[in-house]
């Protein structure tokens, strides 16, 4: 890999949308060799694929998460200190069983 790979790596971490043709006149090659070295770093498992990144509250996307925690002590007052450490954090409910 040389400067030029990294150079066309590193525009499409930054957008992976980018025509060739883009990535070429940004490197300074012509469309042909930067698409045969796109196609080369895919072969070779460099760039392993392509992806979207999301904004998750305009696509109103949630994950779900069910954690069990094991502890050793097992007091009531561990149990409200824990209690109120999580519920500083918005993104966690918690129920106890």
């Amino acid at each position: 890999m040389d400067r030029l790979d990294r150079k066309i790596l590193r525009l499409l971490q930054e957008d992976a949308t980018l025509a060739v043709a883009d990535v070429a006149k940004k490197v300074g090659l012509s469309t042909t060799p930067c698409w045969r070295r796109i196609q080369k770093l895919e072969e070779e498992g460099v760039i392993q694929r392509r992806v979207a990144i999301l904004d998750h509250e305009k696509v109103n996307v949630r994950v779900t998460v069910f954690v069990s925690i094991r502890t050793n002590s097992h007091s009531h007052e561990w149990l409200r200190r824990f209690s109120e450490v999580i519920q500083e954090f918005p993104e966690v409910s918690s129920s106890t069983a």
